[in-house]
């Protein structure tokens, strides 16, 4: 039990057991001391004070009594006067003395009492003897003192003496308790002494035993710690000389059962020591492996030396110039040496024979004689040639390459064959025999002497073969010294033809010269063709606005006109509105075909990309030329192969345009027969495309084509029959157009054709979009820089607040309208056009539907009319004055009171995507025919009558989905949700919706598969789609959407504002009849101009007009403009002011340039990241480009739009901050 415990704590028990005794011992001491002293006070303060007391009672008793006596006898009043104060002074003292035995006289009270009452009777006695004695009766007084006062004095006497004996008892009694606890004190202290004596021996006994045994085993262990420490000692210093030879002594570990030993410290030391014995151990077998290592590292080098010393040697002796064998000799007779053998050999390898031929020889017997030869695989050293390695034959029988001398000869105990290899290449072979085993450091050597030995040999042939070719070629230079004599006369000649030579190639030089003078100037021919070209094409794109919309109006009104609803018309006179109306058509067809071509050759074509349906495009086309071919009297086909696919990629509207164009000229040239249209799906073969492709085949028994002019119907303007006389009519634009349009959308027309035969026309469209946007353009026929042009102005529109404080040019109608009998309450539709004639007609339509109709030939006018009416819908165009249709729809749809007013575009140009995304319910492009505007205004019409608008929202998270009903929940709003894409599905095919909030991230299919699959659905696809995904979205993905989708928000802290106002926007709700919450959350969503606010922006411009027009637009928006005329006032300006948000750079400035501006800007680590807009008025190719390079976070060219510059300005100062 004691082992288990630390040394310090026995120690601790021990003296803890022996100052606990003492402390006893002590205690008990101290006790019968307080209580022997208690007894001795208790005898010094009562009996002991009694006992005084009462001694002092009798003596001042009698001494009064005696004082009395003496007053009795004395009559003089000097005599009377100190004995009676010595009286009263004995009086007073026997009071003190009563006081004492009163307070501490331990016997019963009532003895005080009797000897209170007995003095009480004294003092009378005596106080009536001395007034006795003072009235002069003395006789008297003193018979009374001496017999009364006497007998008195006694009784005092004895009653005192009663209780001095009490008190004298009563000491006795406490001095004999004394004297007991005294005994018992000293009987208990010497017993605790013993005890304590006794109990030290036995912890003491105890303690030494336990750490005695202990200590045994520790000194034990340390003792085999130290027994082998002398010979490791000399093993060490012996090492340490050098010298490797001394055995290392390995200690053995001690071996202990740790867990039986004890847990003190002598248990620890023991472990220790264990621990120090395996350590031990570790470091003799570290010690004993170093020894080695340096053992085996002394023999490495000892080795290495010895093959260092023999590579020297070698080099030595190959290095002297000898004849092959001489060297053969003494490479031999060395290896043979130095290896310590006994015989040898040397073969060399003679190409030419393909043997081994002996060539030298050491201590060789026998009939081997130099020149004998071997064959490659013959004997030992022909197998080593042939195998290209070492061969060694140990225990070789007798006659085998034996050793001799005089006195006898003996089989060696060990051949070598040795083969020479430079390179790959034989050259010999050694051959050595030994009475000894051959050490890897002797195989090392041999392996690297081969090498320099086969190089040797090598070298020495090459030289002597070298010798006798300058042998050779001396004497061939001899013999062409000869020759170059009689060469010498055919170079003169030689060198009049040169010269002759070289007259000719100067003369060919210049006609070169000539040649490339002209091929520039043709080049430069045919850039300038190419540029006027293109000039051309942009002219005529650019003309678009002002050919159809004169040619709208002619079209409707010819068409109004043919209707003759008034039936004022004589039937000539409707023949020649029909004549009109055809002819209109005819020049628009016209029209459509040179602008098309135009924009082709201008880049300005668009394709929108999309899942056609072949089902829906063959009755579409069945439906447009079934009338047409029986008008004919052709029979109409069309086929659709088996196997092809339901679905292909393209544009709809120009696959419909080239496939009408092929068939359109199919029946026009065919006089009797059929037209067919076939699809199917071309072999690998007859595919010109790269990838799978679907083949369109429009087939007729026409005219046919006469080879040599198939070529020429691709061309513009031209046509197979061009003469005066012919007899079809046409532009020859539609089929160069439509070789134009497939080849856009990555597909190709091919033909095959015989005059009078007919004609093949095949159309090949990919089945997937070869192009990864959703939109692309055509590329130009040529990238050529743009005309030179006068100065431009900085702004695109002059500076002024915005949208909201327009105030309308004039006021007054264009047209008489109605705008002075409307009264509250009454349907009316704005009509704003600058085509007064088209204006016109529409007026005309909308009264005929009940409506009331205004009119504003403005941008100005539109949006003040339409704030001051409030209209039922608005029918815009795009192309306006002052302010266009774009402007007009962001100021309609940022103004609460009129963004619930539902648009329709009618205009000239095609940007649908755009209008939809601005909120607009439709587009339509001019010239319209009248069928196409009378579906506008039933379209609008039925917007107008729909009382209750339904919403879809596609989201799978439950919880977000309530919490988006709950935020687009109102009056007149029906929701309805989607968890999947399969139920959205179900719910767009049972009911018709208003708009659908789509999330991408569905359970069953992405967001992407649900767009398309709703873009094959008829009643469907035209759906306003707003994205509300919380996943970031790439620009593909984002190309991807914007094909369907008319707003793509991300969610975030800001998305239910963006949410809420883009779905009141497609649902067009009143915002006055929303909650003032939500009214507020869409005036947030709308408040761009809120960032902008207090911003500081730098603005660096050379030109003071620049600086101040911008500077007026920019200070509008409430933001802080600091100005700087060159790059080096802007980083003066940038010192002054850090706490500038943005930077407007341009570029062609004096002293510093906007690219030096920019890169000094980002050299600063405090402006390495400050958004820099880079505004030049160039627009060359790399512009862009040589900014970005500079340091510019993004580019605008003049003359610039502001309100792009204002959403650059804000989209940078967002990501910024």
């Amino acid at each position: 039990m004691l082992n288990q415990t630390r040394i310090v704590t026995r120690l601790a028990v021990g003296f803890s057991l022996m100052l606990l005794g003492a402390m006893v011992l002590g205690f008990l001491g101290t006790r019968s001391i307080s209580q022997l002293s208690a007894i001795g006070s208790d005898i010094f303060r009562y009996p002991f004070a009694v006992t005084t007391a009462v001694l002092n009672v009798k003596a001042d008793v009698l001494a009064a009594h005696k004082l009395a006596s003496d007053l009795v006898s004395r009559t003089g009043p000097a005599e009377i006067g100190p004995v009676q104060q010595r009286l009263s002074a004995t009086t007073a003292r026997i009071d003190q003395s009563m006081a004492i035995v009163r307070e501490r006289f331990l016997g019963n009270k009532a003895v005080l009492a009797r000897i209170d009452a007995t003095l009480a009777d004294w003092h009378a006695a005596r106080d009536e003897t001395l007034a006795l004695a003072r009235s002069g009766r003395r006789a008297e007084a003193m018979a009374l003192n001496d017999g009364r006062d006497a007998r008195l004095v006694d009784v005092v006497f004895k009653e005192v003496s009663d209780v001095a004996d009490f008190s004298a008892a009563r000491a006795a009694e406490l001095e004999q308790a004394a004297l007991n606890e005294r005994n018992a004190a000293m009987g208990t202290i010497a017993f605790m002494l013993v005890a304590i004596l006794v109990g030290g021996a036995v912890v003491a006994l105890l303690i030494t035993r336990s750490v005695r045994r202990s200590l045994q085993v520790a000194v034990g262990a340390v003792h085999g710690l130290i027994a082998d420490s002398a010979d490791k000692v000399l093993a060490a210093q012996a090492v340490g000389s050098g010298d490797l030879s001394r055995a290392i002594v390995v200690s053995e570990p001690l071996k202990m059962d740790l867990d039986s030993l004890p847990r003190d410290e002598l248990g620890v030391l023991i472990k220790t020591a264990c621990h120090l014995s395996e350590v031990q151990y570790a470091l003799d077998k570290a010690f004993q492996e170093m020894t080695k290592s340096l053992r085996l590292a002394r023999e490495n080098e000892t080795a290495r030396d010895w093959l260092k010393s023999g590579r020297n040697e070698l080099n030595f002796l190959i290095r002297e110039e000898q004849s092959t064998s001489e060297m053969a000799d003494k490479v031999l007779a060395f290896m043979v040496s130095y290896l310590k053998a006994g015989v040898g050999a040397l073969y060399l390898f003679d190409e030419s024979v393909v043997k081994l031929v002996l060539t030298a020889t050491y201590a060789l017997t026998g009939d081997m004689k130099p020149g004998q030869q071997f064959r490659l695989g013959e004997g030992v050293i022909g197998q080593a040639a042939r195998q290209q390695k070492v061969i060694c034959l140990a225990d070789v029988p007798s006659g085998y390459l034996p050793i001799g001398s005089a006195l006898g000869e003996s089989a060696p105990k060990i051949v070598a064959a040795i083969p020479l290899l430079h390179g790959n290449r034989l050259v010999g072979v050694i051959e050595i025999g030994s009475f000894c085993d051959f050490t890897d450091t002797e195989l090392k050597f041999v392996e690297l002497a081969r090498e320099t030995i086969a190089i040797a040999i090598d070298a020495n042939r090459a030289h002597q073969r070298t010798a006798e070719l300058l042998e050779q070629t001396e004497q061939q230079s001899e013999e062409l010294r000869v020759q170059q004599e009689e060469l010498q006369q055919s170079n003169e000649e030689l060198e009049e033809r040169a010269q002759m030579l070289e007259q000719q190639r100067e003369n060919i030089r210049l006609k070169n010269q000539e040649i490339e003078a002209g091929s520039q100037v043709l080049q430069e021919k045919v850039a300038e063709l190419e540029r006027v070209s293109t000039y051309k094409s942009e002219f005529l794109a650019n003309m678009s606005h002002e050919l159809r919309t004169p040619l709208n109006s002619l079209m409707i009104l010819s068409s109004l006109l043919k209707q003759n609803k008034d039936g004022n018309l004589t039937e000539r006179q409707v023949e020649f509105a029909a004549t009109i109306n055809s002819a209109g058509v005819d020049l628009l067809n016209l029209i459509n075909d040179i602008l098309d071509l135009s924009k082709v050759e201008a880049g300005q074509m668009q394709f929108n990309f999309a899942a056609l349906p072949v089902a829906d495009l063959c009755d579409s086309l069945r439906a447009t030329f079934e009338p047409l071919a029986e008008q004919k009297e052709l029979a109409f086909r069309m086929e659709v192969d088996a196997g092809v696919p339901a679905m292909f990629q393209g544009d709809e509207q120009r696959v419909h345009q080239i496939l009408k164009n092929l068939l359109s000229n199919a029946l026009k040239f065919t006089e009797q027969g059929q037209v067919s249209l076939r699809i199917a799906t071309p072999s690998a073969q007859e595919n010109p495309l790269p990838v799978p492709a679907l083949a369109f085949i429009v087939s007729d028994t026409g005219i046919g084509v006469s080879h040599e002019k198939q070529q020429l119907v691709f061309d513009a303007f031209q046509q197979a029959d061009g003469s005066i006389s012919r007899k079809y009519g046409g532009t020859g634009l539609g089929l160069s157009i439509s070789l134009q349009l497939a080849r856009g959308m990555h597909g190709e027309i091919r033909m095959s054709s015989e005059a009078g035969k007919g004609s093949v026309f095949t159309l090949y469209m990919p089945l997937a979009a070869a192009a990864p946007q959703a939109e692309r353009r055509a590329a130009p026929a040529a990238q050529l820089p743009p005309p030179p042009r006068a100065a431009r102005p900085l702004l695109a529109t002059p500076p002024r607040r915005g949208m909201e404080d327009v105030e309308p040019l004039s006021f007054e109608a264009p047209l008489p309208d109605d705008r002075s009998q409307l009264a509250a309450g009454d349907k009316c539709i704005l009509i704003i056009e600058d085509d007064l004639n088209f204006a016109r007609i529409l007026q005309g339509m909308v009264k005929e539907r009940g409506f009331d109709a205004l009119v504003a030939s403005d941008g100005e006018s539109g949006i003040a009319m339409a704030r001051r009416f409030l209209p039922s819908a608005v029918v815009l165009d795009v192309m306006l004055p002052h302010i266009d249709g774009w402007g007009v729809m962001r100021s309609l749809k940022d103004n609460p009171a009129t963004r619930h007013i539902p648009v329709h575009f009618v205009t000239c140009l095609e940007d649908r995507q755009k209008a939809m995304a601005m909120g607009a319910i439709g587009f339509v492009t001019k010239p319209a025919s009248m069928e196409q505007l009378n579906e506008v205004f039933q379209f609008i019409e039925g917007s107008l009558a729909k009382s209750m608008r339904k919403l879809l929202i596609v989201e799978d998270n439950e919880h977000e989905a309530k919490s988006m009903v709950a935020l687009l929940e109102e009056s007149g709003v029906e929701i309805a949700v989607a968890a999947s894409g399969k139920a959205a599905i179900a719910l767009l095919a049972s009911q018709p919706f208003d708009c659908m909030v789509l999330d991408l991230g569905l359970s069953d299919m992405s967001g992407f598969d649900l767009l398309e699959y709703i873009q094959k659905m008829e009643g469907a696809r035209r759906i306003p789609v707003i994205i509300h995904s919380g996943r970031e979205l790439t620009h593909e993905d984002e190309r991807k959407l914007r094909r369907y989708a008319e707003s793509i928000i991300i969610k975030g802290a800001k998305s239910p504002e963006r949410l809420l106002n883009e779905v009141t926007l497609f649902l067009h709700l009143v915002e006055s009849n929303l909650h003032p919450n939500k009214q507020r959350m869409i005036r947030t969503a709308i408040d761009k101009e809120a960032m902008l606010e207090g911003r500081k922006v730098l603005l660096v411009d050379d030109d003071m007009r620049n600086i101040f027009s911008l500077s007026s637009v920019l200070a509008e928006k409430s933001m802080v403009v600091i100005e700087a005329e060159n790059g080096k006032e802007a980083l003066a300006r940038l010192e002054q002011h850090q706490d500038i948000g943005i930077i407007l750079m341009d570029i062609m400035m004096p002293e510093m340039d906007g690219y030096a501006a920019m890169r000094e800007i980002r050299k600063n680590p405090r402006l390495v990241n400050i958004p820099i807009i880079a505004m030049t008025a160039k627009a060359l190719r790399g512009d862009q480009e040589k900014c970005m390079a500079a340091g510019a976070s993004d580019y605008i060219a003049k003359p610039i739009e502001v309100d792009k510059l204002l959403s650059l300005i804000r989209v940078w100062i967002f990501q910024h901050a």
